[in-house]
């Protein structure tokens, strides 16, 4: 017992699934440990930045800060776009969750969009680096969410993962345990959230907010229903600055997310004129799999298997497939570190 005890205390194995909407951390051994909106606020004196929030708390204050108080999201199209703000954030996120207080320094697993470019992977690894670890992998995320979609992805046929996040939508073809092709967009939940928000701005002269937005999504979004639902949208006035309401249809808001849903659409489509033949017909058997939070925009799946003719599932916690797939390879750290 004694042996064991000291083993654990010795090393720790981590995941990070470092997102564009959410950050989530897993620790072996202990299970999710952290799971909030990649959001950071802090105060900028010119020479230092103090945290003052992240995550929740920080989302929460959002657009209400005082002069000389940002908040910002570091991260953007599924990339590193501040990273001074972004390794701020790692930073407080390691205090909280403890990273470090074991003798041994952390091996870390993260993961980043497979077509991102050399640049943008070294700004992940430069953000990890707060984590003073002994080493860090970088595992390419539709792998992950392909494992954490209960895909065994080592077997010799081909299985299509649709990863849709915040900031970045990439499809894939897994055979043999890699990537056979891809094809990406900087395209996501985000756009949507863009796309709505400009709606209810420019047509219904509403100001709303985005977090009103995201909690609308679920019930507005219908991207191919024929059922024409009203929902009742609260914001400010364009011209009055005061409180108003709005009827809003559904069939309203399908037209005003046309442009990203349909560049989705697109990336699918390319993406399956592309596959070799020879791995055609096992994407016709096996269908197309749906990860991300984003895939569970309502009837997505539908206008997806009408557009083609494939069959799509969507994974099982389609959000939390990335974090799952990384967490489920720290069993094989070693082979990954080499």
């Amino acid at each position: 017992m004694l042996t064991t005890m000291i083993r654990n205390l010795s090393s720790m194995d981590v995941a990070i699934d470092l997102g564009t909407s959410k950050t989530a951390v897993f620790i072996k051994g202990e299970g999710l440990v952290y799971e909030e909106p990649s959001v950071i606020s802090f105060r900028d004196n010119g020479y230092r930045k103090t945290i003052l929030a992240i995550g929740h708390e920080a989302f929460k204050i959002k657009g209400k800060e005082p002069v000389g108080v940002a908040t910002v999201r570091p991260l953007q199209g599924g990339v590193i776009d501040q990273l001074e703000a972004t390794k701020l954030m790692l930073r407080e996120i390691a205090r909280r969750t403890r990273i470090g207080r074991f003798l041994k320094k952390p091996r870390v697993l993260i993961g980043a969009p497979f077509s991102i470019s050399d640049v943008e992977r070294r700004a992940v690894m430069d953000a990890v680096s707060v984590f003073d670890s002994s080493s860090v992998a970088i595992v390419e995320e539709p792998l992950a969410a392909a494992i954490g979609a209960d895909i065994d992805i080592s077997e010799s046929v081909a299985n299509m993962v649709v990863d849709i996040g915040s900031g970045i939508t990439e499809a894939v073809v897994i055979s043999l345990g890699g990537i056979v092709h891809s094809e990406s967009i900087r395209v996501g939940g985000d756009a949507i959230t863009d796309s709505l928000v400009s709606y209810f701005r420019n047509h219904c002269n509403l100001i709303v907010g985005e977090r009103t937005v995201e909690g609308l999504k679920p019930r507005l979004c219908d991207v191919f229903g024929q059922a024409e639902d009203i929902l009742i949208v609260k914001g400010i006035d364009v011209n009055s600055y005061l409180p108003q309401t709005r009827k809003v249809r559904s069939c309203e808001v399908r037209e005003a997310i046309l442009g990203p849903v349909s560049a989705i659409i697109r990336t699918i489509r390319l993406m399956l004129e592309n596959t070799p033949p020879i791995l055609s017909g096992d994407l016709i058997d096996r269908g197309i799999i749906l990860t991300g939070g984003s895939a569970l925009l309502q009837n997505l799946g539908g206008l997806i298997e009408h557009s083609f003719g494939v069959p799509v599932r969507i994974a099982k916690d389609s959000a939390g497939a990335t974090l799952r797939g990384t967490s489920c390879m720290l069993d094989a750290i070693n082979v990954i570190h080499g």
